[in-house]
């Protein structure tokens, strides 16, 4: 409440995530409370629906109404265990699901009854899971009130970021909600201050793709950044760093002895996270800091192509094709879009060549990134990003063949030094070569 209270008055929106444990939770542990572990599971279901309404009110009449409250933290293995435990026999959904019910329904009878409540899984980039576990949930609660995915993804553990944005792109289509990483991280260094050993170790860079440094944790933040904000429909609503301030000071532990025996457990109380702050050991900011910044908006304006309907020169853009007479080789198209309704299409039935670009002037210098979805056969001589004339050499990005999914391409670090910048997307195809494009972006990132 203290902590609440210190944010609320900094201006700051606030995140309650109830563990629903007497210590933290996470798929290996939900450890029902002491005081409730004699309950019968109606008296269960009536004491959790209790406790949220009255927490919340407490917070509400102490002028903080969280604007986002999590039922549960890394559910995946469920709540309240064994109450509320899923693992192999789905059945056990049906539990789980009048569980949550019990207590989304104290959220909604609190004070803060306008709260998006979010439910909370790990292993973010692995969509089976999620498909799984909400597939089983709502087939036995259809009708439950939650607004929000929550995710947690560390690139090192949970999968790769393809399989994130897919899984992202995946659950805000398929149950129409919010997706938001509420845990995320990244290391700075493999160094080990306070020599008790650290989660994240040498090789884990090298299955994640960033090194450990400073400039490799700015650039995973940057990357999954963009991931969210490619969301299909805004839906992608942002990230929670854990934990950007966890640096080694003499004491700090995740857990009491006490905590470590509750569950079970032998390992000791220690810091092993000193490495995936955004500060350094003695406390001084990194330059990574900036990742929580307030992301730059898309200077491309219609970018998803929806503002005019069927066209062969969509409103906002450049098109050029090397044959005056088949301006129609590019046109938008309704229909199986990636973002909103329509979709830019390159096809012709004979060999073309065409390209759909802006020039950007008067732009402040820095580092800029541009991408766009695509989906093609493939089969073009030539089919690529490319970013020129903003102070060094052209850059290319091939679009290669993805004609079952939309996949994302992407020109990093378009160093501007001359405040102007073109970039576009070009081909140079065979006929009856065809290709999609959708939700173009480019923002300044540094």
């Amino acid at each position: 409440m203290a902590l609440a209270k210190r944010a609320n008055e900094l201006g700051m929106d606030i995140l309650l995530d109830f563990h629903l444990s007497d210590f933290w939770a996470d798929p290996a542990n939900q450890i029902k409370p002491k005081e409730w572990m004699g309950l019968s599971f109606d008296e269960l279901k009536v004491t959790v629906h209790e406790y949220m309404e009255n927490t919340l009110n407490d917070f509400a009449n102490a002028g903080v109404v969280p604007e986002m409250v999590q039922v549960g933290n890394e559910i995946s293995s469920g709540i309240l265990h064994d109450d509320g435990k899923v693992e192999n026999d789905d059945t056990k959904f049906e539990d789980l699901g009048e569980l949550l019910e019990s207590a989304i329904s104290g959220v909604r009878e609190s004070k803060a009854a306008n709260t998006k409540v979010v439910l909370h899984l790990d292993q973010g980039g692995k969509n089976e899971l999620y498909t799984w576990w909400f597939g089983n949930l709502l087939k036995y609660v259809p009708d439950l009130d939650f607004d929000v995915i929550g995710l947690s993804y560390y690139p090192m553990w949970h999968g790769t970021m393809e399989g994130l944005q897919y899984n992202l792109n995946y659950l805000s289509s398929k149950y129409d909600k919010e997706v938001c990483v509420v845990e995320t991280a990244y290391a700075w260094t493999t160094d080990d201050a306070e020599g008790s050993g650290n989660v994240f170790i040498e090789g884990d860079q090298n299955i994640a793709g960033y090194d450990a440094t400073p400039e490799g944790q700015k650039a995973f933040m940057s990357d999954l950044e963009d991931i969210i904000l490619n969301v299909p429909n805004g839906k992608g609503i942002g990230f929670f760093y854990w934990e950007p301030e966890w640096v080694p000071v003499e004491g700090g532990t995740y857990a009491t002895q006490a905590g470590v025996d509750y569950k079970s457990d032998t390992v000791t109380p220690s810091n092993t996270w000193d490495n995936m702050t955004l500060f350094d050991f003695k406390g001084n900011a990194l330059s990574s800091i900036k990742v929580l910044n307030q992301p730059t908006s898309n200077l491309l304006e219609n970018s998803s192509f929806e503002a005019d309907g069927v066209v062969n020169s969509p409103l906002s853009w450049n098109t050029w094709v090397k044959d005056f007479d088949k301006e129609d080789v590019i046109k938008t198209e309704y229909g199986n879009a990636f973002d909103g309704d329509y979709k830019l299409t390159f096809w012709d039935d004979e060999d073309y060549s065409c390209s759909i670009y802006k020039t950007f002037s008067n732009i402040p210098n820095g580092t800029y990134r541009f991408s766009v979805w695509a989906m093609t056969n493939g089969n073009q001589d030539v089919l690529q990003l490319y970013a020129k004339n903003y102070g060094g050499d052209e850059l290319n990005t091939t679009i290669t063949t993805s004609d079952i999914n939309w996949n994302i391409y992407t020109i990093d670090e378009i160093e501007v030094t001359n405040n102007t910048c073109e970039i576009g997307v070009y081909t140079e195809a065979s006929a009856n070569d065809w290709c999609n494009l959708d939700f173009a972006m480019f923002r300044l990132v540094d």
